[in-house]
């Protein structure tokens, strides 16, 4: 009798000490993630000051700190086609203070194409998909009155004409590539450090035409000094309505779509990562940053952490696809 007394009084004792000590450990995670983030938070950006990534970093960026409560700092990283901001993320402390923007270049063409990028989707967790980039063919107003008599003179001159890109293996040389492929030319690529200076090359006559976005030509094709000569989407663009589709030229094969987003390292806690996804998401369906998106050439098109990561998954293997075909090694 007394055995068992003492038998259940300590199962008793056993079971409060137990009880205790697992209200601690979530009142231990809860504080963790109420104090979080606890300093200012820094957002990687893998192109140059500039250009549209840049443009739409600041701008989402700016209002998730907001939400989250601390400063945003902003760090540009160029280089390596947005592989030196990645790899950077990617091996960040793992408190979740650094973020960093990743799309169809650091996360899709690079790890399509090459052989030794130092990190894969899995160092990764997504923090949003932010928009779909499309991208337009331009050229130095005078330089050709059209897509088609780019690629007549291309034909004529093989592997004499250049096209610049925002970056060695980034969306925008395998776009290019691509056309090369479709419509049965040799242009050389001519890589950048950002959309920017591709432009600033482009307006010089240093290179013949420029495979970009939206956002880094619109003021230019505004003045006239640019010509758009064809842009990459199914559909024409409301910013550039006169500029025929890639598929009005005859060159079908050739339609695609660059995006861009967020991410941090895949070893930052849940918690916190689900904090930083909320921050981004508030900031996303701003009516404001939709507008300002819009203005950059930009289509918002949202999609949450663990949707973003579905979404550069399927789209690795497209890219895959894509670059086989445009022969890019």
């Amino acid at each position: 009798m007394v055995n068992n007394f003492f038998n259940r009084r300590h199962l008793v004792v056993l079971g409060v000490m137990l009880s205790f000590t697992l209200s601690l450990g979530v009142c231990h995670t809860l504080l963790l993630a109420q104090s979080f983030p606890s300093k200012e938070m820094e957002l990687i950006i893998n192109f140059s000051p500039g250009g549209s990534t840049d443009m739409m970093a600041r701008m989402v960026g700016n209002k998730a700190s907001k939400h989250l409560g601390v400063p945003m700092v902003f760090i540009n990283k160029p280089g390596g086609g947005g592989a030196i901001a990645a790899n950077f993320v990617a091996n960040a402390k793992p408190d979740g203070h650094t973020i960093g923007t990743a799309g169809a270049s650091n996360l899709g063409t690079l790890l399509a194409t090459g052989e030794k990028i130092p990190y894969t989707l899995k160092d990764f967790s997504g923090i949003a998909r932010a928009a779909i980039v499309p991208m337009i063919i331009v050229a130095k107003k005078g330089r050709f009155d059209n897509f088609e008599g780019f690629v007549k003179e291309a034909k004529q001159k093989p592997g004499v004409l250049t096209f610049g890109s925002w970056g060695s293996k980034s969306t925008s040389h395998i776009v290019g590539e691509l056309i090369n492929q479709v419509a049965g030319m040799k242009v050389k690529h001519i890589p950048f450090e950002g959309g920017a200076k591709a432009m600033t090359a482009v307006l010089g006559g240093h290179i013949d035409v420029a495979v970009a976005t939206i956002g880094t030509t619109q003021s230019n094709l505004r003045a006239g000094t640019l010509i758009g000569l064809a842009v990459t989407t199914q559909a024409r663009l409301d910013d550039v309505p006169d500029v025929p589709t890639m598929k009005e030229s005859g060159y079908p094969e050739a339609t695609f779509s660059s995006y861009d987003g967020f991410v941090t390292s895949s070893t930052v806690p849940k918690d916190r990562l689900e904090i930083i996804i909320s921050a981004f998401e508030k900031s996303m369906k701003d009516p404001e940053v939709q507008e300002g998106l819009k203005k950059t050439g930009m289509i918002p098109a949202f999609l949450r952490g663990p949707e973003y990561d579905s979404f550069l998954a399927s789209n690795l293997e497209l890219l895959r696809a894509v670059s086989t075909k445009a022969g890019i090694q």
